[in-house]
């Protein structure tokens, strides 16, 4: 349970640790536990951080977060947040990049980020996010995950299922989710595991969970 200075919603969860553990959510908000204690983080902005993940630079020998903010469907608006020493700091974006919902990336090798659109860099300095909005699926990506560079997985609306190989990008979509979204995927080894939920009816709907394995 969260104490009462950091009340606020929970859209992702990330920490390299138990010490070091940070949550998102609407409305800007970011807090970190450092092992004691949760604090705030003032963000710079107002939009819903719909994701966050870190891995550790090898070159740096520190940990680097990166955070993804929109307030997707309603608004173009879009923010890439750094986080460093428990302080974001705005990136920039290019301006073929859509609004965004998920990030991941291995530091220094390639980042992706994605939503109305799957745009990649090699290094998180260089000017330009490569590609358009609708150049690998014509759908909205709601999460992205990998094992590497050269094995990426995306899901996201009417149950869109990708896959990078480390040249192309083919797209799955089996089950079809008619009036739903897969809306979390994560990869491990040999297996993926993709959650979300399906609209059956005007009254009902379903939990969808996707099971893979190679």
């Amino acid at each position: 349970c969260l104490p009462s200075n950091v009340d606020m919603s929970i859209n992702k969860i990330w920490g390299s640790g138990s010490n070091d553990i940070y949550i998102v959510g609407n409305s800007g908000n970011i807090a970190h536990y450092n092992g004691t204690s949760w604090s705030k983080i003032a963000s710079g902005t107002t939009l819903n951080i719909n994701d966050i993940w870190g891995d550790y630079n090898q070159k740096t020998g520190e940990w680097e977060i990166l955070a993804v903010a929109s307030n997707y469907g309603t608004s173009p608006e879009k923010e890439l947040l750094l986080i460093k020493n428990n302080i974001p700091i705005k990136q920039t974006l290019s301006e073929n990049v859509w609004p965004l919902r998920t990030v991941w990336f291995e530091p220094q090798r390639q980042y992706y980020i994605a939503g109305a659109g799957i745009y990649q860099k090699r290094l998180l300095s260089d000017s330009i996010w490569k590609n358009q909005a609708l150049d690998i699926t014509e759908y909205g990506t709601t999460s992205i995950s990998g094992n590497s560079i050269n094995d990426i997985i995306a899901v996201g609306a009417f149950g869109d299922f990708l896959h990078f190989n480390g040249v192309n990008w083919k797209q799955y979509q089996e089950p079809y989710l008619y009036n739903g979204a897969y809306t979390k995927v994560s990869i491990k080894k040999n297996l993926v595991f993709a959650l979300g939920g399906d609209q059956i009816s005007a009254l009902s709907s379903e939990a969808v969970i996707l099971i893979g394995r190679r």
